[in-house]
């Protein structure tokens, strides 16, 4: 009986490795035969391979292509496609080598796929430039580069993939006058490049009596779009404060192209930001706080990506108390009630006399009209209040009196 268990146990165990290693073996596709490229352009590479053997006639085959922009094939950085011929073009840069590596896989016969058949393409045995940057404003595409070794006949060229196609490449004369190497790109149809299209740039020159050609694939001038600084203006209307933005270099893309991305502080404090589809915005407004504010134009991430510089700061409005009314009504009136208070008491004390003048005492006046002798002067203490009542001079009349002898009085008299 156990022997008999042990017979199964291995009968089993043989019948599972066979199963295993028959589908490894049914997986396993040669992989393609005879790789071999070719440079059509500086950027366009001709990758060709021929079918491999011993395959059912029966299964349709298809290729993956995978192109790493570099020597050692990785997942980093990786352009992939699958493609049913045995050859395809491929715009590419060889400034830092490549590693293509090509599998056989089956269409209608299963997911199954070869091992790679890989080949590697060396960097050119110098680099040209470096620190290449790019700024593109109403079809004029700025580029700059730094020199990294000394090249007397260096030459620029870009090419980009279009419909109808470019014959060749078009040059681009280096501007002298620019501090880093330098060229501007006229051209009217740079726009019109899709978004996920890519630019390619050559430059050539002759070191150490070597003609070296360095390409770079880069993503389209949308990529890359510079706006002029625009300018911020704030005004209160109402009871609100509007930030308005004027731009004049808005009308090359779409409205909806554009954001317009806000920067602003009141009353000293923490500065924030807000983002608006318009060239306007209404906040609430604080009488009492002054505005600081500055404003940036962003090209949006659905049509490329660019921005502009930040415009000059803005201010509006004073930082104040809201109680300083109230303060200052507390201190200024009760000040100017004081100073008032003073300059009436001073008046008052140097018109005594005129506003208040004394009474006599009527006692005194009623004595001297009894008295008998009123004619004769009597004298007063010199600080009595009667001396200084008012006493009229005395005048001397003079009358003159005629007498008539026949008058009868007159007669009698003399007798």
């Amino acid at each position: 009986m156990m022997y008999r268990f042990l017979d199964i146990s291995l009968i089993v165990c043989f019948s599972v490795s066979l199963m295993f290693v028959g589908v490894e073996s049914m997986s396993e596709l040669p992989p393609p035969k005879n790789l071999n490229f070719k440079w059509e352009t500086p950027f366009t590479l001709n990758l060709t391979w021929d079918k491999p053997e011993d395959l059912d006639p029966e299964c349709l085959v298809n290729y993956t292509i995978s192109v790493s922009s570099s020597q050692i094939c990785s997942n980093n950085n990786i352009d992939k496609r699958r493609v049913a011929a045995n050859k395809v073009l491929l715009n590419v840069s060889n400034v830092n080598g490549l590693c293509i590596n090509v599998t056989t896989n089956l269409d209608n016969c299963g997911d199954r796929r070869s091992p790679p058949k890989i080949i590697t393409i060396p960097a050119p045995p110098v680099l040209l430039v470096t620190d290449r940057d790019f700024a593109y404003s109403h079809d004029q595409l700025k580029c700059t580069w730094r020199p990294a070794v000394d090249v007397k006949d260096l030459g620029f060229y870009y090419w980009y993939k279009r419909e109808p196609p470019l014959e060749s490449l078009i040059r681009c004369i280096p501007d002298e006058t620019m501090k880093m190497g330098g060229c501007v790109i006229h051209n009217t149809h740079l726009k019109d490049i899709n978004v996920f299209g890519h630019m390619f740039y050559l430059f050539n020159g002759t070191y150490n009596g070597t003609v070296v050609n360095n390409t770079f694939k880069d993503e389209n001038v949308k990529q890359y779009v510079r706006l002029k600084k625009p300018q911020l203006t704030v005004q209160r209307v109402g009871d609100s404060l509007m930030f308005q933005t004027n731009a004049s270099d808005l009308d090359e893309f779409e409205k909806g192209c554009y954001k317009y991305n806000y920067t602003y502080s009141e009353c000293g404090k923490e500065s924030r930001n807000f983002t608006e589809l318009i060239n306007k915005s209404t906040h609430q407004y604080d009488p009492y706080c002054k505005y600081r504010a500055r404003v940036q134009i962003h090209f949006s991430n659905d049509c490329g990506r660019g921005f502009s510089e930040l415009s000059d700061e803005v201010y509006y409005g004073e930082n104040s108390n809201p109680n300083t009314p109230a303060l200052l009504a507390l201190i200024i009136i009760p000040l100017m009630v004081s100073c008032c208070l003073i300059v009436s008491l001073v008046l008052l004390r140097r018109n005594k006399d005129i506003l208040f003048p004394k009474v006599p005492d009527p006692s005194l006046f009623f004595k001297e009209m009894l008295n008998s002798n009123v004619n004769v002067p009597v004298e007063l203490p010199a600080n009595s209040l009667d001396n200084k009542l008012y006493v009229p001079a005395e005048e001397i009349l003079e009358y003159r009196i005629s007498l008539e002898q026949d008058t009868p009085l007159v007669q009698r008299k003399l007798d």
